[in-house]
Parts: structure tokens; sequence; C-alpha cells
């Protein structure tokens, strides 16, 4: 199957320039970013009404912040990757941080957007306290290599158009090489939960380390992406019908995580909803046959995060051999 999902992995380099905590340690940080974003965005770009269909079909912001129109089934075209890491104190004036946006498909056309937003949301403060950054440099990055691209150099103020970005023959790549390393290991795969994984299905949470279940929302979610954003056709049923029965093939071997409780709060809807999740890490076996045809996609759900609550940073997961 030749899939027509891109991603576009941008990182952004920051500096604080006061005393900053954005609550890493409590899984809060994306949540507390998505939410100074959304609050820029929609002060500087958005000066009509959300829930007027008019006014949201020619709204840059209204994909970003306004309530679903197919509840369940619109994908937003972006996600957030959280910091790794933070000092216990918090971040002191002087220090660097950087934090992912990842572009889905033809949102890449908003990338001016984010970086405009990003650097007045700096001014304006994020997280406890309100602290302040300046934000210093962006890159585009291969997140499976590592190796970046320059969009915004520190000190200059012409963005670049960025050319690195992941498609479905670098997948195929990625994934051919770590297939090659899983004979030596007993055909044992690692999926590591950088951020809480939550995932529902059927309406109910679902429990997140049954591979079967976890692999058929992070297809569907691809799936979804690959139409809503990448002007894909769908796949075949039978091809999601074989794919799921390989999916319940697979074992979990070793689990070593943990449940998070996290909630949410909207100024703007004043309400407050549950980003809970599991994190840590889990290993799963089967055979080398049932892997080279799941590999791709668990690659690709590594790329576009998985569950709900991307846009907030949630599902943030690496796959390993």
């Amino acid at each position: 199957m030749m899939f027509s999902l891109t991603t576009t992995h941008l990182r952004f380099v920051c500096k604080a320039t006061t005393q900053l905590r954005l609550e890493v340690e409590n899984f809060r940080a994306g949540q507390n970013l998505r939410g100074a974003l959304g609050q820029v965005m929609t002060r500087t770009y958005c000066a009509g009404d959300l829930n007027d269909p008019a006014h949201a079909a020619s709204c840059p912001v209204h994909w970003l912040l306004a309530a679903n129109e197919k509840p369940g089934e619109e994908r937003r075209g972006y996600t957030l990757v959280p910091p790794a890491s933070e000092p216990a104190s918090g971040l002191k004036p002087g220090e660097r941080f950087e934090f992912g946006i990842t572009l889905v498909g033809d949102a890449l056309k908003f990338l001016p957007y984010f970086v405009l937003a990003i650097s007045e949301m700096g001014r304006g403060g994020v997280g406890a306290g309100r602290g302040k950054f300046s934000l210093k440099s962006v890159w585009a990055e291969n997140p499976f290599t590592h190796s970046r691209q320059c969009l915004l150099a520190e000190g200059e103020n012409l963005v670049h158009t960025p050319t690195l970005m992941m498609n479905h023959a670098q997948v195929m790549c990625v994934s051919e090489k770590l297939l090659q390393t899983l004979s030596a290991n007993g055909g044992h795969i690692t999926i590591v939960f950088n951020s809480p994984l939550r995932l529902i299905e059927e309406g109910r949470l679902a429990q997140a380390l049954q591979f079967d279940v976890l692999f058929a929302r992070m297809l569907k979610r691809l799936d979804d992406l690959a139409e809503q954003h990448a002007g894909g056709n769908g796949r075949p049923m039978e091809e999601i019908e074989s794919l799921e029965q390989l999916a319940g093939q697979v074992r979990l071997f070793e689990s070593q995580t943990r449940w998070v409780e996290v909630w949410s709060g909207s100024n703007r809807r004043g309400t407050s909803s549950p980003l809970s999740g599991v994190v840590g890490r889990a290993t799963y076996a089967a055979s080398l046959d049932v892997w080279g045809s799941l590999m791709p996609w668990l690659l690709w759900g590594q790329l576009a995060q998985v569950g709900k609550s991307t846009v907030k940073g949630n599902g943030v997961i690496a796959v390993q051999s």
C-alpha cells in the first residue's frame, strides 16, 4: 500500500527570560503550552466566532481550537511534543528548552502562524506563574535519525520552508532496518510511552497495553489523518482486517508502566477534561512475519502520536527493537 501521509516535525528552541515552570514532571507541560498557544492565536488571528460556520470556513485558527464538526471522527492536523525534562525548581532566566509541534500533511501551510504565535506567547507567559521566554530558533527534524534543517536561525527573521519531512518511503526504510535486528532479540519490540497514552474504545477507556486494541486505534487514527489532511482514499477493509488479525497474535512479554492522573482545564469553555493515561514501557513478542507487516504502522504511530489529546502532548511513543 502506498500511504499518502506526510509529517513535518518542528522543534522550537527557546530561552527562559524569567523563572519558568512548565510542569514537565506532572505531564502538564503539553497542555500549558497548548493553552498559551491557543490564547495567542485566538487573540491575534481570529476576531470572529469560532462556532459560526461562515467564519470557520475562512479562519486559520478554526481547525486549531474549534469544537469538532464530526465528534470522534475529525482529527487535528497537528500534535504537540512536550519538553523531555525540566529542572525540579523550573527553568531559570537564560536556561534553554525545546518542544515540538508536528504538522500533518497539508497543515504545513500553517507553519508561519505557529512561528509568530510561539514568539508572542513567550512574551505573554506560560505555565505556573506565567513564566516568559524568547524563541531563539526553529528546526525541522527527522525523529528517527535526529538530523535537522534550520528554518529560523538565531538572530534572524526569515523563516525558510522545510524540505525535511517524513513520508512512507522513509518509514519503510527505517522499518526494514529495525526488522533486521529482531532475529537477534527473539522477536521482541519495546514501546516507550513518554507521555500519557489514553485510548477510548467504543466510548470506554481501553486497556492501553493490550496490543490489538493499541494497534487498532493507532491504525484508525493514521487512516483518518491521511484522509483528512493528505488526500488519502481510505484503506481497504480486507487490509484492515488482516492487520488487526496479525495484531491479535502479538503478546505482552513485559510491562514497566504506571497510570498517571492528569486533568486539563479550558478557560474558553470553563470546563476540565481528563488527560490521564499510561506512561512507561512495554515489551511485546511476535514472529518476524507478524512484525514485518505491523512495523511500518507502529513507526507511523511514533511520528503521529497515539490516542486522545495529542494536541496537548499526550501519546508520545518511541518504538525500539
